[in-house]
Formats: C-alpha cells, sequence, structure tokens
C-alpha cells in the first residue's frame, strides 16, 4: 500500500519537476585563432603545441639552432605529407617567395549565437572551416596556425536530476 502511494506521490509531482527545470542564459559561437612558432606536431589537427610551452623550456631566439636540444624532432615537408597528407593547397610567401605555406582543411565551423530559454536555441550558420596553415622555411617547419570553433557563454537555472537538483550558474566556455 505504501509503494503505491509513493508511486502516487511521484506522478503528481513529477509534471511540476519537468515545468521547473530549464536554464537561461546564452552563447556565442565563434572561431578563434591559435599561433605555434616552432610547434610539435602530432597525427591529428588537434595535436599542436609551443614547444617551449610542451618542454617547458626558457625562452630562446627564434632563430636559434634547435639541434642542441636533444629528441627533438624536425618537421620537414616529407614528414608533413607522410603523417598529415597532401594539402589543399601550397602557397609561397616572404623575401622572394622562400616560404611556404601549407593549407589542410577539416570540419565546418558554426558561428551564431546560442540563447538559453529553458532549451538551448541555436541560430548559427556554417561560416568557415577548421583549419591548420605550417609555414616552411628551407623545408622546415618553423610557425603553425589552427583556427578552431570556440564557445564562450554561460547558463543559471535549476535541474533536477535523480541524485538532487542543481541551482546555479553553469560555464558554457570551452577551455
Amino acid at each position: 500500500m505504501k509503494a503505491i502511494h509513493a508511486l502516487s506521490v511521484v506522478f503528481a509531482y513529477l509534471p511540476l519537476c519537468l515545468l521547473l527545470q530549464g536554464c537561461v542564459g546564452g552563447a556565442v559561437l565563434i572561431s578563434r585563432t591559435e599561433r605555434f612558432r616552432d610547434p610539435v606536431i602530432g597525427e591529428m589537427k588537434d595535436s599542436l603545441f609551443e614547444r617551449d610551452t610542451l618542454l617547458d623550456l626558457p625562452q630562446r631566439d627564434p632563430g636559434a639552432d634547435m639541434s642542441s636540444i636533444t629528441n627533438v624532432v624536425i618537421y620537414t615537408s616529407a614528414w608533413l605529407e607522410q603523417h598529415w597528407g597532401k594539402p589543399l593547397s601550397i602557397t609561397h610567401s616572404g623575401a622572394g617567395n622562400l616560404d611556404e605555406i601549407w593549407s589542410y582543411k577539416f570540419d565546418e565551423i558554426w558561428e551564431g549565437i546560442e540563447p538559453f530559454i529553458l532549451v538551448p536555441i541555436p541560430i548559427e550558420l556554417p561560416v568557415r572551416r577548421e583549419t591548420v596553415q605550417f609555414v616552411l622555411k628551407n623545408d622546415r617547419v618553423i610557425g603553425a596556425t589552427r583556427i578552431e570553433p570556440y564557445r564562450v557563454g554561460g547558463v543559471a537555472g535549476l535541474i533536477i536530476s535523480p541524485e538532487r537538483p542543481y541551482f546555479g550558474a553553469f560555464s558554457l566556455t570551452d577551455p
């Protein structure tokens, strides 16, 4: 008998819980550009790091010879082609057009706004594509640029879950 009473109480309050939970807030979806001097390059578009940051090396002269540091991979055009494939485009720049810029493009980047009024309402358009560009000088990668999607925003509200209700502000900003 108590089980039936408890079940009826749950069903009585269930619509109220569903109506009370929700969020108010918003997010802005944009793209961000990161530049890497003397990058450490992995096998995927998300695995680019600045060598000094990754290895916690002291800041050094950009023209310094990296051969004095042991176990440092020197990334060449052959290495890029073997690990990343053929680029979408190769352009030349710099004094005497000696520098090459290898461009790789990936998924679309959606930009716009996303208001939250109980549920997210995306108002977005695909405006560009994720891009990674490598700058090569004398057949060695000396820099890289990555353009990727980025979300900034937050919401506040009440979320009712089986464990307990949560109330407060929550960040939607990408790391």
